[in-house]
């Protein structure tokens, strides 16, 4: 933040390119320019702008841009979340192949909105998916979050909503600087901690994990429903 204004300054590193894109905004990021420059790095700088931009614009309604792979299986949205290079993708592409009537929603970024007046959250497609092409305009309730762990065997257990919270907030995007903004974001997670599934699953990159973490949550979906 710039001292004694109402704007921002963020700047961004592309790869393999050495010079720095600068971005002013004001207003809470409903006005600002970005200087490009006119190289092949523009169009991933103006993309990742615009994700955080539309993050920061919807952390005080309920909504929240999260670090996440989805699978969405019937009429459910499953997200699974974890650090970069914990198998996110691999666990989604376990569902795919293991457990029939799965389809990618997003493999990066989706979009998640709690409703306060019906508890429920839901999950979208955004334009970000990261490496994965998977732009889908498309969304259904989440029916779990699952936190994601590298492990010598698999295990999956629920989590409490203490634990779904902590498990939560770090994959969500954020700007902790701007007070309104993250209280806004932490609100929605507690939400979310408090009404949904989150599980913990401890796995290896195999059949069996995908096998054990779909098995526990329906069970726990059918519980719910009946």
């Amino acid at each position: 933040m710039i001292p004694d204004t109402d704007s921002y300054l963020i700047t961004i590193l592309a790869p393999n390119d050495p010079k720095e894109y600068t971005a002013y905004f004001f207003y809470r990021f409903t006005k600002g320019v970005l200087f490009l420059h006119e190289t092949e790095a523009d169009a991933f700088v103006l993309n990742n702008i615009l994700m955080m931009i539309y993050a920061f614009n919807t952390a005080c309604s309920d909504t929240v841009l999260m670090h996440a792979s989805v699978i969405k299986k019937d009429g459910k949205g499953y997200l699974f979340q974890g650090k970069s290079g914990t198998g996110k993708s691999t666990h989604s592409g376990l569902w795919l192949k293991h457990i029939p009537g799965c389809e990618l929603l997003n493999d990066d970024n989706p979009i998640v909105h709690f409703n306060r007046e019906t508890g429920e959250a839901t999950v979208y497609g955004s334009p970000w998916s990261g490496k994965t092409p998977c732009y889908k305009n498309d969304s259904v309730p989440v029916g779990a979050f699952v936190r994601l762990e590298q492990a010598p065997m698999n295990e999956i257990q629920r989590e409490s909503p203490a634990r779904a919270f902590a498990s939560l907030l770090p994959s969500c995007s954020n700007l902790k600087e701007v007070r309104e903004l993250n209280n806004g974001v932490i609100e929605t997670v507690k939400y979310l901690a408090t009404h949904t599934p989150v599980y913990f699953l401890k796995c290896l990159p195999d059949r069996e994990a995908a096998e054990i973490c779909f098995n526990t949550i329906w069970k726990r979906t059918k519980v719910i429903n009946v």
